[in-house]
């Protein structure tokens, strides 16, 4: 009877789901935001929905738009509240496909391809009249088995939201006109 429960937990716990690591992407809400010399800052967004193959923005724990808008949100204030300017963040594009990537050899597995395509732009306007605009834009890849796991997924996804996520962060900074910066 002993060496029935012991099999019987035993072939219990090998049947449990895996457990998914926590998915989180960086977006600066531990960090002090940038103090812009203007009384206002909007996010607004552009992005095309899609809910179809090859897009899969749907198919992930935070959509790179979502992830975008909240970094947005957390790192840039408006810091002069008597100022004629406003910054207007623009989410362009913000989107992620999957394709087939076909190996040449029958006895190697296939591959899925994932492409996290972005571009941002930052407006300083007054009276709806543009005084300075930058535009960031890149994309990110990656590819996996088409037999990895859902953990293997989430992690290359994760990497890939915060490598878009930090260089949006760094090169709009940068593009920031030392006028419109009160601190960074």
């Amino acid at each position: 009877m002993r060496l029935f429960i012991l099999c019987f937990c035993v072939l219990l716990a090998a049947c449990q789901a895996p457990k998914l690591n926590r998915f989180a992407v960086h977006t600066y809400t531990e960090e002090t935001p940038v103090q812009l010399n203007v009384s206002e800052v909007t996010v607004q967004s552009e992005v095309m929905q899609y809910d179809r193959l090859p897009h899969i923005e749907k198919k992930l724990p935070i959509s790179p738009e979502d992830a975008l808008t909240e970094w947005a949100d957390n790192r840039f204030y408006g810091a002069a509240p008597l100022s004629p300017d406003k910054a207007v963040i623009t989410l362009k594009i913000a989107d992620m496909t999957q394709t087939e990537e076909e190996n040449a050899h029958w006895y190697v597995f296939n591959n899925d391809k994932y492409k996290l395509t972005y571009e941002v732009t930052i407006a300083f306007m007054r009276e709806d009249k543009v005084l300075y605009q930058h535009t960031v834009q890149g994309w990110e890849s990656s590819s996996l088995p088409q037999r990895s796991s859902l953990a293997d997924k989430e992690e290359a996804w994760q990497k890939m939201l915060n490598a878009m996520i930090r260089k949006v962060n760094n090169q709009l900074i940068q593009a920031v006109p030392k006028n419109f910066l009160l601190s960074a």
